[in-house]
C-alpha cells in the first residue's frame, strides 16, 4: 500500500487552480470582478490567441497598496470578509481569496497597482506562483494584470482548451455580462489589436443591453419596468413573445449584480410566455434582481455561477409577476419592414421607451390621446413636408400603432400555506367586465357551413337602421385603440382591414382560436351537449391511464367518459364547441397532454383548453360574412389579450403607412 504523505504547497496550488481556471474566459472573470470590487468605472480587457497567450485586465480602481500586492497572490488572502458572519450577507463579487493565487499557479503573471494619490505604484512579476520580481513602478492609478502563458506548466490541461476564436468568444461573454450587470462601469474588449466590444458606462442598463444584443435583437426588446414583491426588485428588458429565439443563449440573469445561471428564474421567465410562444421556442432578455444578501447563498460552486435562494417561492412569483406585467404592457404585433439597405452610415444612439427597446421612439404623444381623427402628419402638404426629412424615425413614429393600455398586475403563484399572510399585501388583478367587450355567440355563424341561411338572414340585418351593438360600440371599445374597416379577406384565412396606420391583417383561425381560449379559461360551466349514442376511443395503455388519473380535469373541461372494455373509454357528454367526429383525435392528443406534463403549471386545464379551442375555432379557407369578419377584427384589436393564438402564433400582422410608402418609393430612404 503507498504511504499517505501530504502535498507540497505548489501541487496543492496546481490542484485548487483546476477548480478555479478552467480556461482563459475563468481568469478574466476572476480579475474583472476584483476590479468591480475596487470602485472601478472603467475596465479594459485586451486579449490574444483567446486569452492563452496574452490577456491584459486595466482598470482604475483604488489599487493596492505596496505592502498588500505581494500578500494578495497568497491562498485564503483577501479584503472582502474577516469574520465568519460575513458569509452569511456576500455582497462583493470576490470574496474566497483563492483567485489571485490560483491565476499565479498556472502562468506568469505581472501587476502593475497603484492607489489613488500616491506618487508611485508597485510592480511585481510572478512565475508558477513565485515573485520573481518586486520593484517600485510609474503607472497610472488603478491595477493592471498582465496574464502570459496560460497553463504553461500544466500541459495536461492545454488539450481541453478550444480554438483561440472559441476561447476569445467565452472571455466576451464574460466582459458581455458583466457590462450588463454594471451599467455604470465602461467596459472595452479588444482582440488581436480590434476593438470588438465597448459599453457606454453611463448607468443606464437600455444601453449597456444594446451593446450586448445589437440593433437586431434589442428592437424586438420590451422594458419591463422594477417591480417589487416580497423585498424583491426585479427589472430588465424581455423580448417579445412574436420574436422568439432557437435556444435559450441570450437569456441572462443578474443577481445583486453577479450572473447567474438559474433553472428557477428560467421556469418563471418562460412561465410567463405561456400560450403566447411557439412551442419549442424560447424568449430572450436581461433579468435583473435585488433582493437582501441573507436571503441568497453564493458560495456553493467555484465559478460562482449558481446560488441558492431561502425562499425559491417568493424569488419564482416576483420573476414570474414582473415578466407578465411587461407582456401585458405591450401591443405585442408584428410590423412588416421594407427589407432595404440604407445609407445609413452609423446607428443613432439606441432610445428606449417603457415598451420596447427601439432605435427610434414608436408613439407620439398626439397618438397617446383617446382620438381617432386622421393624424395631421397623414395629409397631403405634410406628407411631402416629411420627404424632404434626412432621416426617417419621426415619420416612422407617426405611423406606428398606438400602445395597448397597461391591465392589473398579474398575481404570483401563491402556496395554500402562504394565502393568510401574502393576500393582505397583494394587489388585486384587475379583470375586464364581462360587458365591455361584445362576445361573439357559443355557436357563431362563422363556423357553420350554411351559406344559405347565411345570405336568408343579410336582408334582415340590413333592414334594421342601427344596431344595438353599434350603438354601444363607441362607449366599449377601448378608446386608445384604433378604428379598423374590413376590406375584405385573402385566400379565406386572413381578414384585411384598414385603418389610420396602415393595413391589419388577421389570422381567422388564430383569432378565433384565441377568442375561444380566453372564454373558456374564465367559464366556470361549460357549456355541454349530451351524445345520441356514446362514442367508444380505443387507446394505449399509457394513455388509459393519462386519462385516467386527469379525469377530473377532463370533466371540469365539459368532458363525461368512462372505462368501458380493456383500455377503452366511452365518451358520453361533450363540450358545445367540439364536434363528435373527431373524438377520437381530441381523446387522444388530451391523453398525450397529460402524459407530457412534467412541472405543476398555474392551470392545469390550459393544455386541454388548446385541444378544444383549436378544434372549435374556424378553420382557414372556410367562408365568411362582411359583417362577420368585421366583427372579429373589432373583436381583435379592441381586447389586448388577443395577439396570438395559445401556441404562439401571431394572429395580427401590420403593414404601416409608412412602409408601403417605401414599397412604392413615395417617400425618402
Amino acid at each position: 500500500m503507498a504511504v499517505i504523505h501530504e502535498l507540497d504547497s505548489h501541487m496543492a496550488d496546481l490542484i485548487a487552480a483546476g477548480e478555479v481556471v478552467e480556461r482563459p474566459s475563468s481568469v478574466c472573470k476572476e480579475l474583472v470582478e476584483n476590479a468591480i470590487d475596487a470602485g472601478a468605472t472603467q475596465i479594459t480587457v485586451e486579449l490574444e490567441r483567446g486569452g492563452i497567450s496574452y490577456l491584459r485586465i486595466c482598470d482604475n480602481g483604488c489599487g493596492m497598496a505596496p505592502e498588500d500586492a505581494p500578500v494578495a497572490f497568497r491562498r485564503h488572502a483577501t479584503s472582502k470578509i474577516r469574520t465568519k458572519e460575513d458569509l452569511s450577507a456576500i455582497g462583493t463579487l470576490g470574496f474566497r481569496g483563492e483567485a489571485l493565487a490560483a491565476i499565479c499557479a498556472v502562468s506568469r503573471v505581472d501587476l502593475f497597482t497603484k492607489q489613488h494619490g500616491c506618487v508611485e505604484g508597485i510592480h511585481l512579476s510572478l512565475e508558477g506562483g513565485t515573485i520573481t520580481e518586486n520593484e517600485p513602478a510609474g503607472c497610472p492609478e488603478g491595477t493592471t494584470f498582465v496574464i502570459r502563458d496560460l497553463f504553461y506548466n500544466t500541459p495536461a490541461r492545454m488539450k481541453f482548451l478550444k480554438k483561440d476564436f472559441t476561447e476569445a468568444g467565452y472571455v466576451l461573454s464574460v466582459v458581455e455580462h458583466a457590462a450588463e450587470s454594471h451599467p455604470e462601469i465602461a467596459f472595452r474588449c479588444i482582440r488581436d489589436g480590434k476593438d470588438v466590444f465597448h459599453s457606454p458606462g453611463n448607468g443606464r442598463l437600455q444601453n449597456a443591453v444594446y451593446s450586448v444584443f445589437g440593433k437586431d435583437l434589442s428592437k424586438n426588446l420590451i422594458e419591463m419596468p422594477e417591480h417589487s414583491l416580497y423585498d424583491i426588485r426585479v427589472w430588465g428588458y424581455i423580448s417579445r413573445p412574436h420574436a422568439p429565439r432557437a435556444n435559450r443563449t441570450y437569456q441572462h440573469f443578474f443577481v445583486n449584480g453577479r450572473f447567474i445561471k438559474s433553472k428557477l428564474i428560467q421556469a418563471a421567465m418562460e412561465e410567463a410566455y405561456r400560450n403566447s410562444i411557439i412551442t419549442g421556442k424560447f424568449p430572450y432578455g436581461c433579468i435583473c434582481m435585488e433582493l437582501p444578501l441573507s436571503l441568497v447563498d453564493v458560495n456553493v460552486h467555484p465559478a460562482k455561477t449558481e446560488v441558492k435562494f431561502a425562499q425559491e417561492k417568493q424569488v419564482f412569483s416576483a420573476v414570474y409577476a414582473a415578466c407578465k406585467n411587461a407582456l401585458a404592457g405591450d401591443d405585442n404585433i408584428p410590423e412588416i419592414e421594407a427589407k432595404e439597405k440604407t445609407a445609413v452610415s452609423e446607428p443613432e444612439p439606441v432610445v428606449l421607451s417603457r415598451s420596447a427597446v427601439t432605435m427610434t421612439p414608436k408613439v407620439t404623444e398626439e397618438e397617446r390621446k383617446p382620438s381617432f381623427s386622421p393624424s395631421p402628419a397623414r395629409t397631403g402638404e405634410s406628407h411631402r413636408a416629411d420627404n424632404q426629412m434626412k432621416h426617417s424615425s419621426a415619420y416612422a413614429a407617426a405611423s406606428a400603432p398606438p400602445i395597448s393600455p397597461k391591465r392589473g398586475s398579474f398575481l404570483p403563484f401563491i402556496d395554500v400555506d402562504d394565502v393568510d399572510e401574502q393576500a393582505l399585501r397583494m394587489p388585486h388583478a384587475e379583470k375586464p367586465a364581462d360587458n365591455v367587450i361584445p362576445m361573439i355567440p357559443e355557436r357563431p355563424v362563422m363556423y357553420q357551413e350554411s351559406e344559405p341561411k347565411e345570405q336568408q338572414e343579410l336582408p334582415q340585418m340590413e333592414a334594421v337602421p342601427v344596431q344595438p351593438a353599434e350603438q354601444q360600440e363607441p362607449e366599449t371599445l377601448t378608446p386608445d385603440l384604433p378604428k379598423a374597416r374590413v376590406i375584405g379577406s385573402c385566400f379565406d384565412t386572413y381578414i384585411l382591414a384598414e385603418d389610420e396606420n396602415g393595413l391589419v391583417f388577421i389570422d381567422k383561425h388564430a383569432a378565433h382560436e384565441r377568442i375561444l381560449f380566453n372564454q373558456l379559461r374564465k367559464q366556470a360551466d361549460i357549456p355541454t351537449q349530451v351524445l345520441l349514442q356514446p362514442v367508444v376511443v380505443d387507446l394505449s395503455g399509457e394513455e388509459y391511464a393519462a386519462i385516467l388519473d386527469g379525469m377530473e380535469q377532463i370533466q371540469a373541461l365539459g368532458f363525461s367518459m368512462e372505462p368501458f372494455g380493456q383500455h377503452s373509454m366511452a365518451v358520453r357528454e361533450i363540450p358545445a364547441y367540439i364536434e363528435a367526429g373527431n373524438l377520437t383525435l381530441i381523446v387522444s392528443e388530451m391523453a398525450e397532454k397529460l402524459m407530457q406534463r412534467r412541472t405543476p403549471e398555474p392551470d392545469c386545464l390550459d393544455d386541454l383548453i388548446h385541444t378544444v379551442s383549436c378544434k372549435a375555432a374556424i378553420k382557414g379557407g372556410w367562408k365568411t360574412s362582411m359583417q362577420e369578419m368585421q366583427l372579429l377584427c373589432e373583436r381583435v384589436l379592441s381586447d389586448p389579450e388577443v395577439t396570438c393564438c395559445p401556441h404562439g402564433r401571431p394572429v395580427t400582422v401590420r403593414l404601416t403607412k409608412y412602409e408601403l410608402d417605401k414599397m412604392f418609393k413615395r417617400v425618402n430612404q
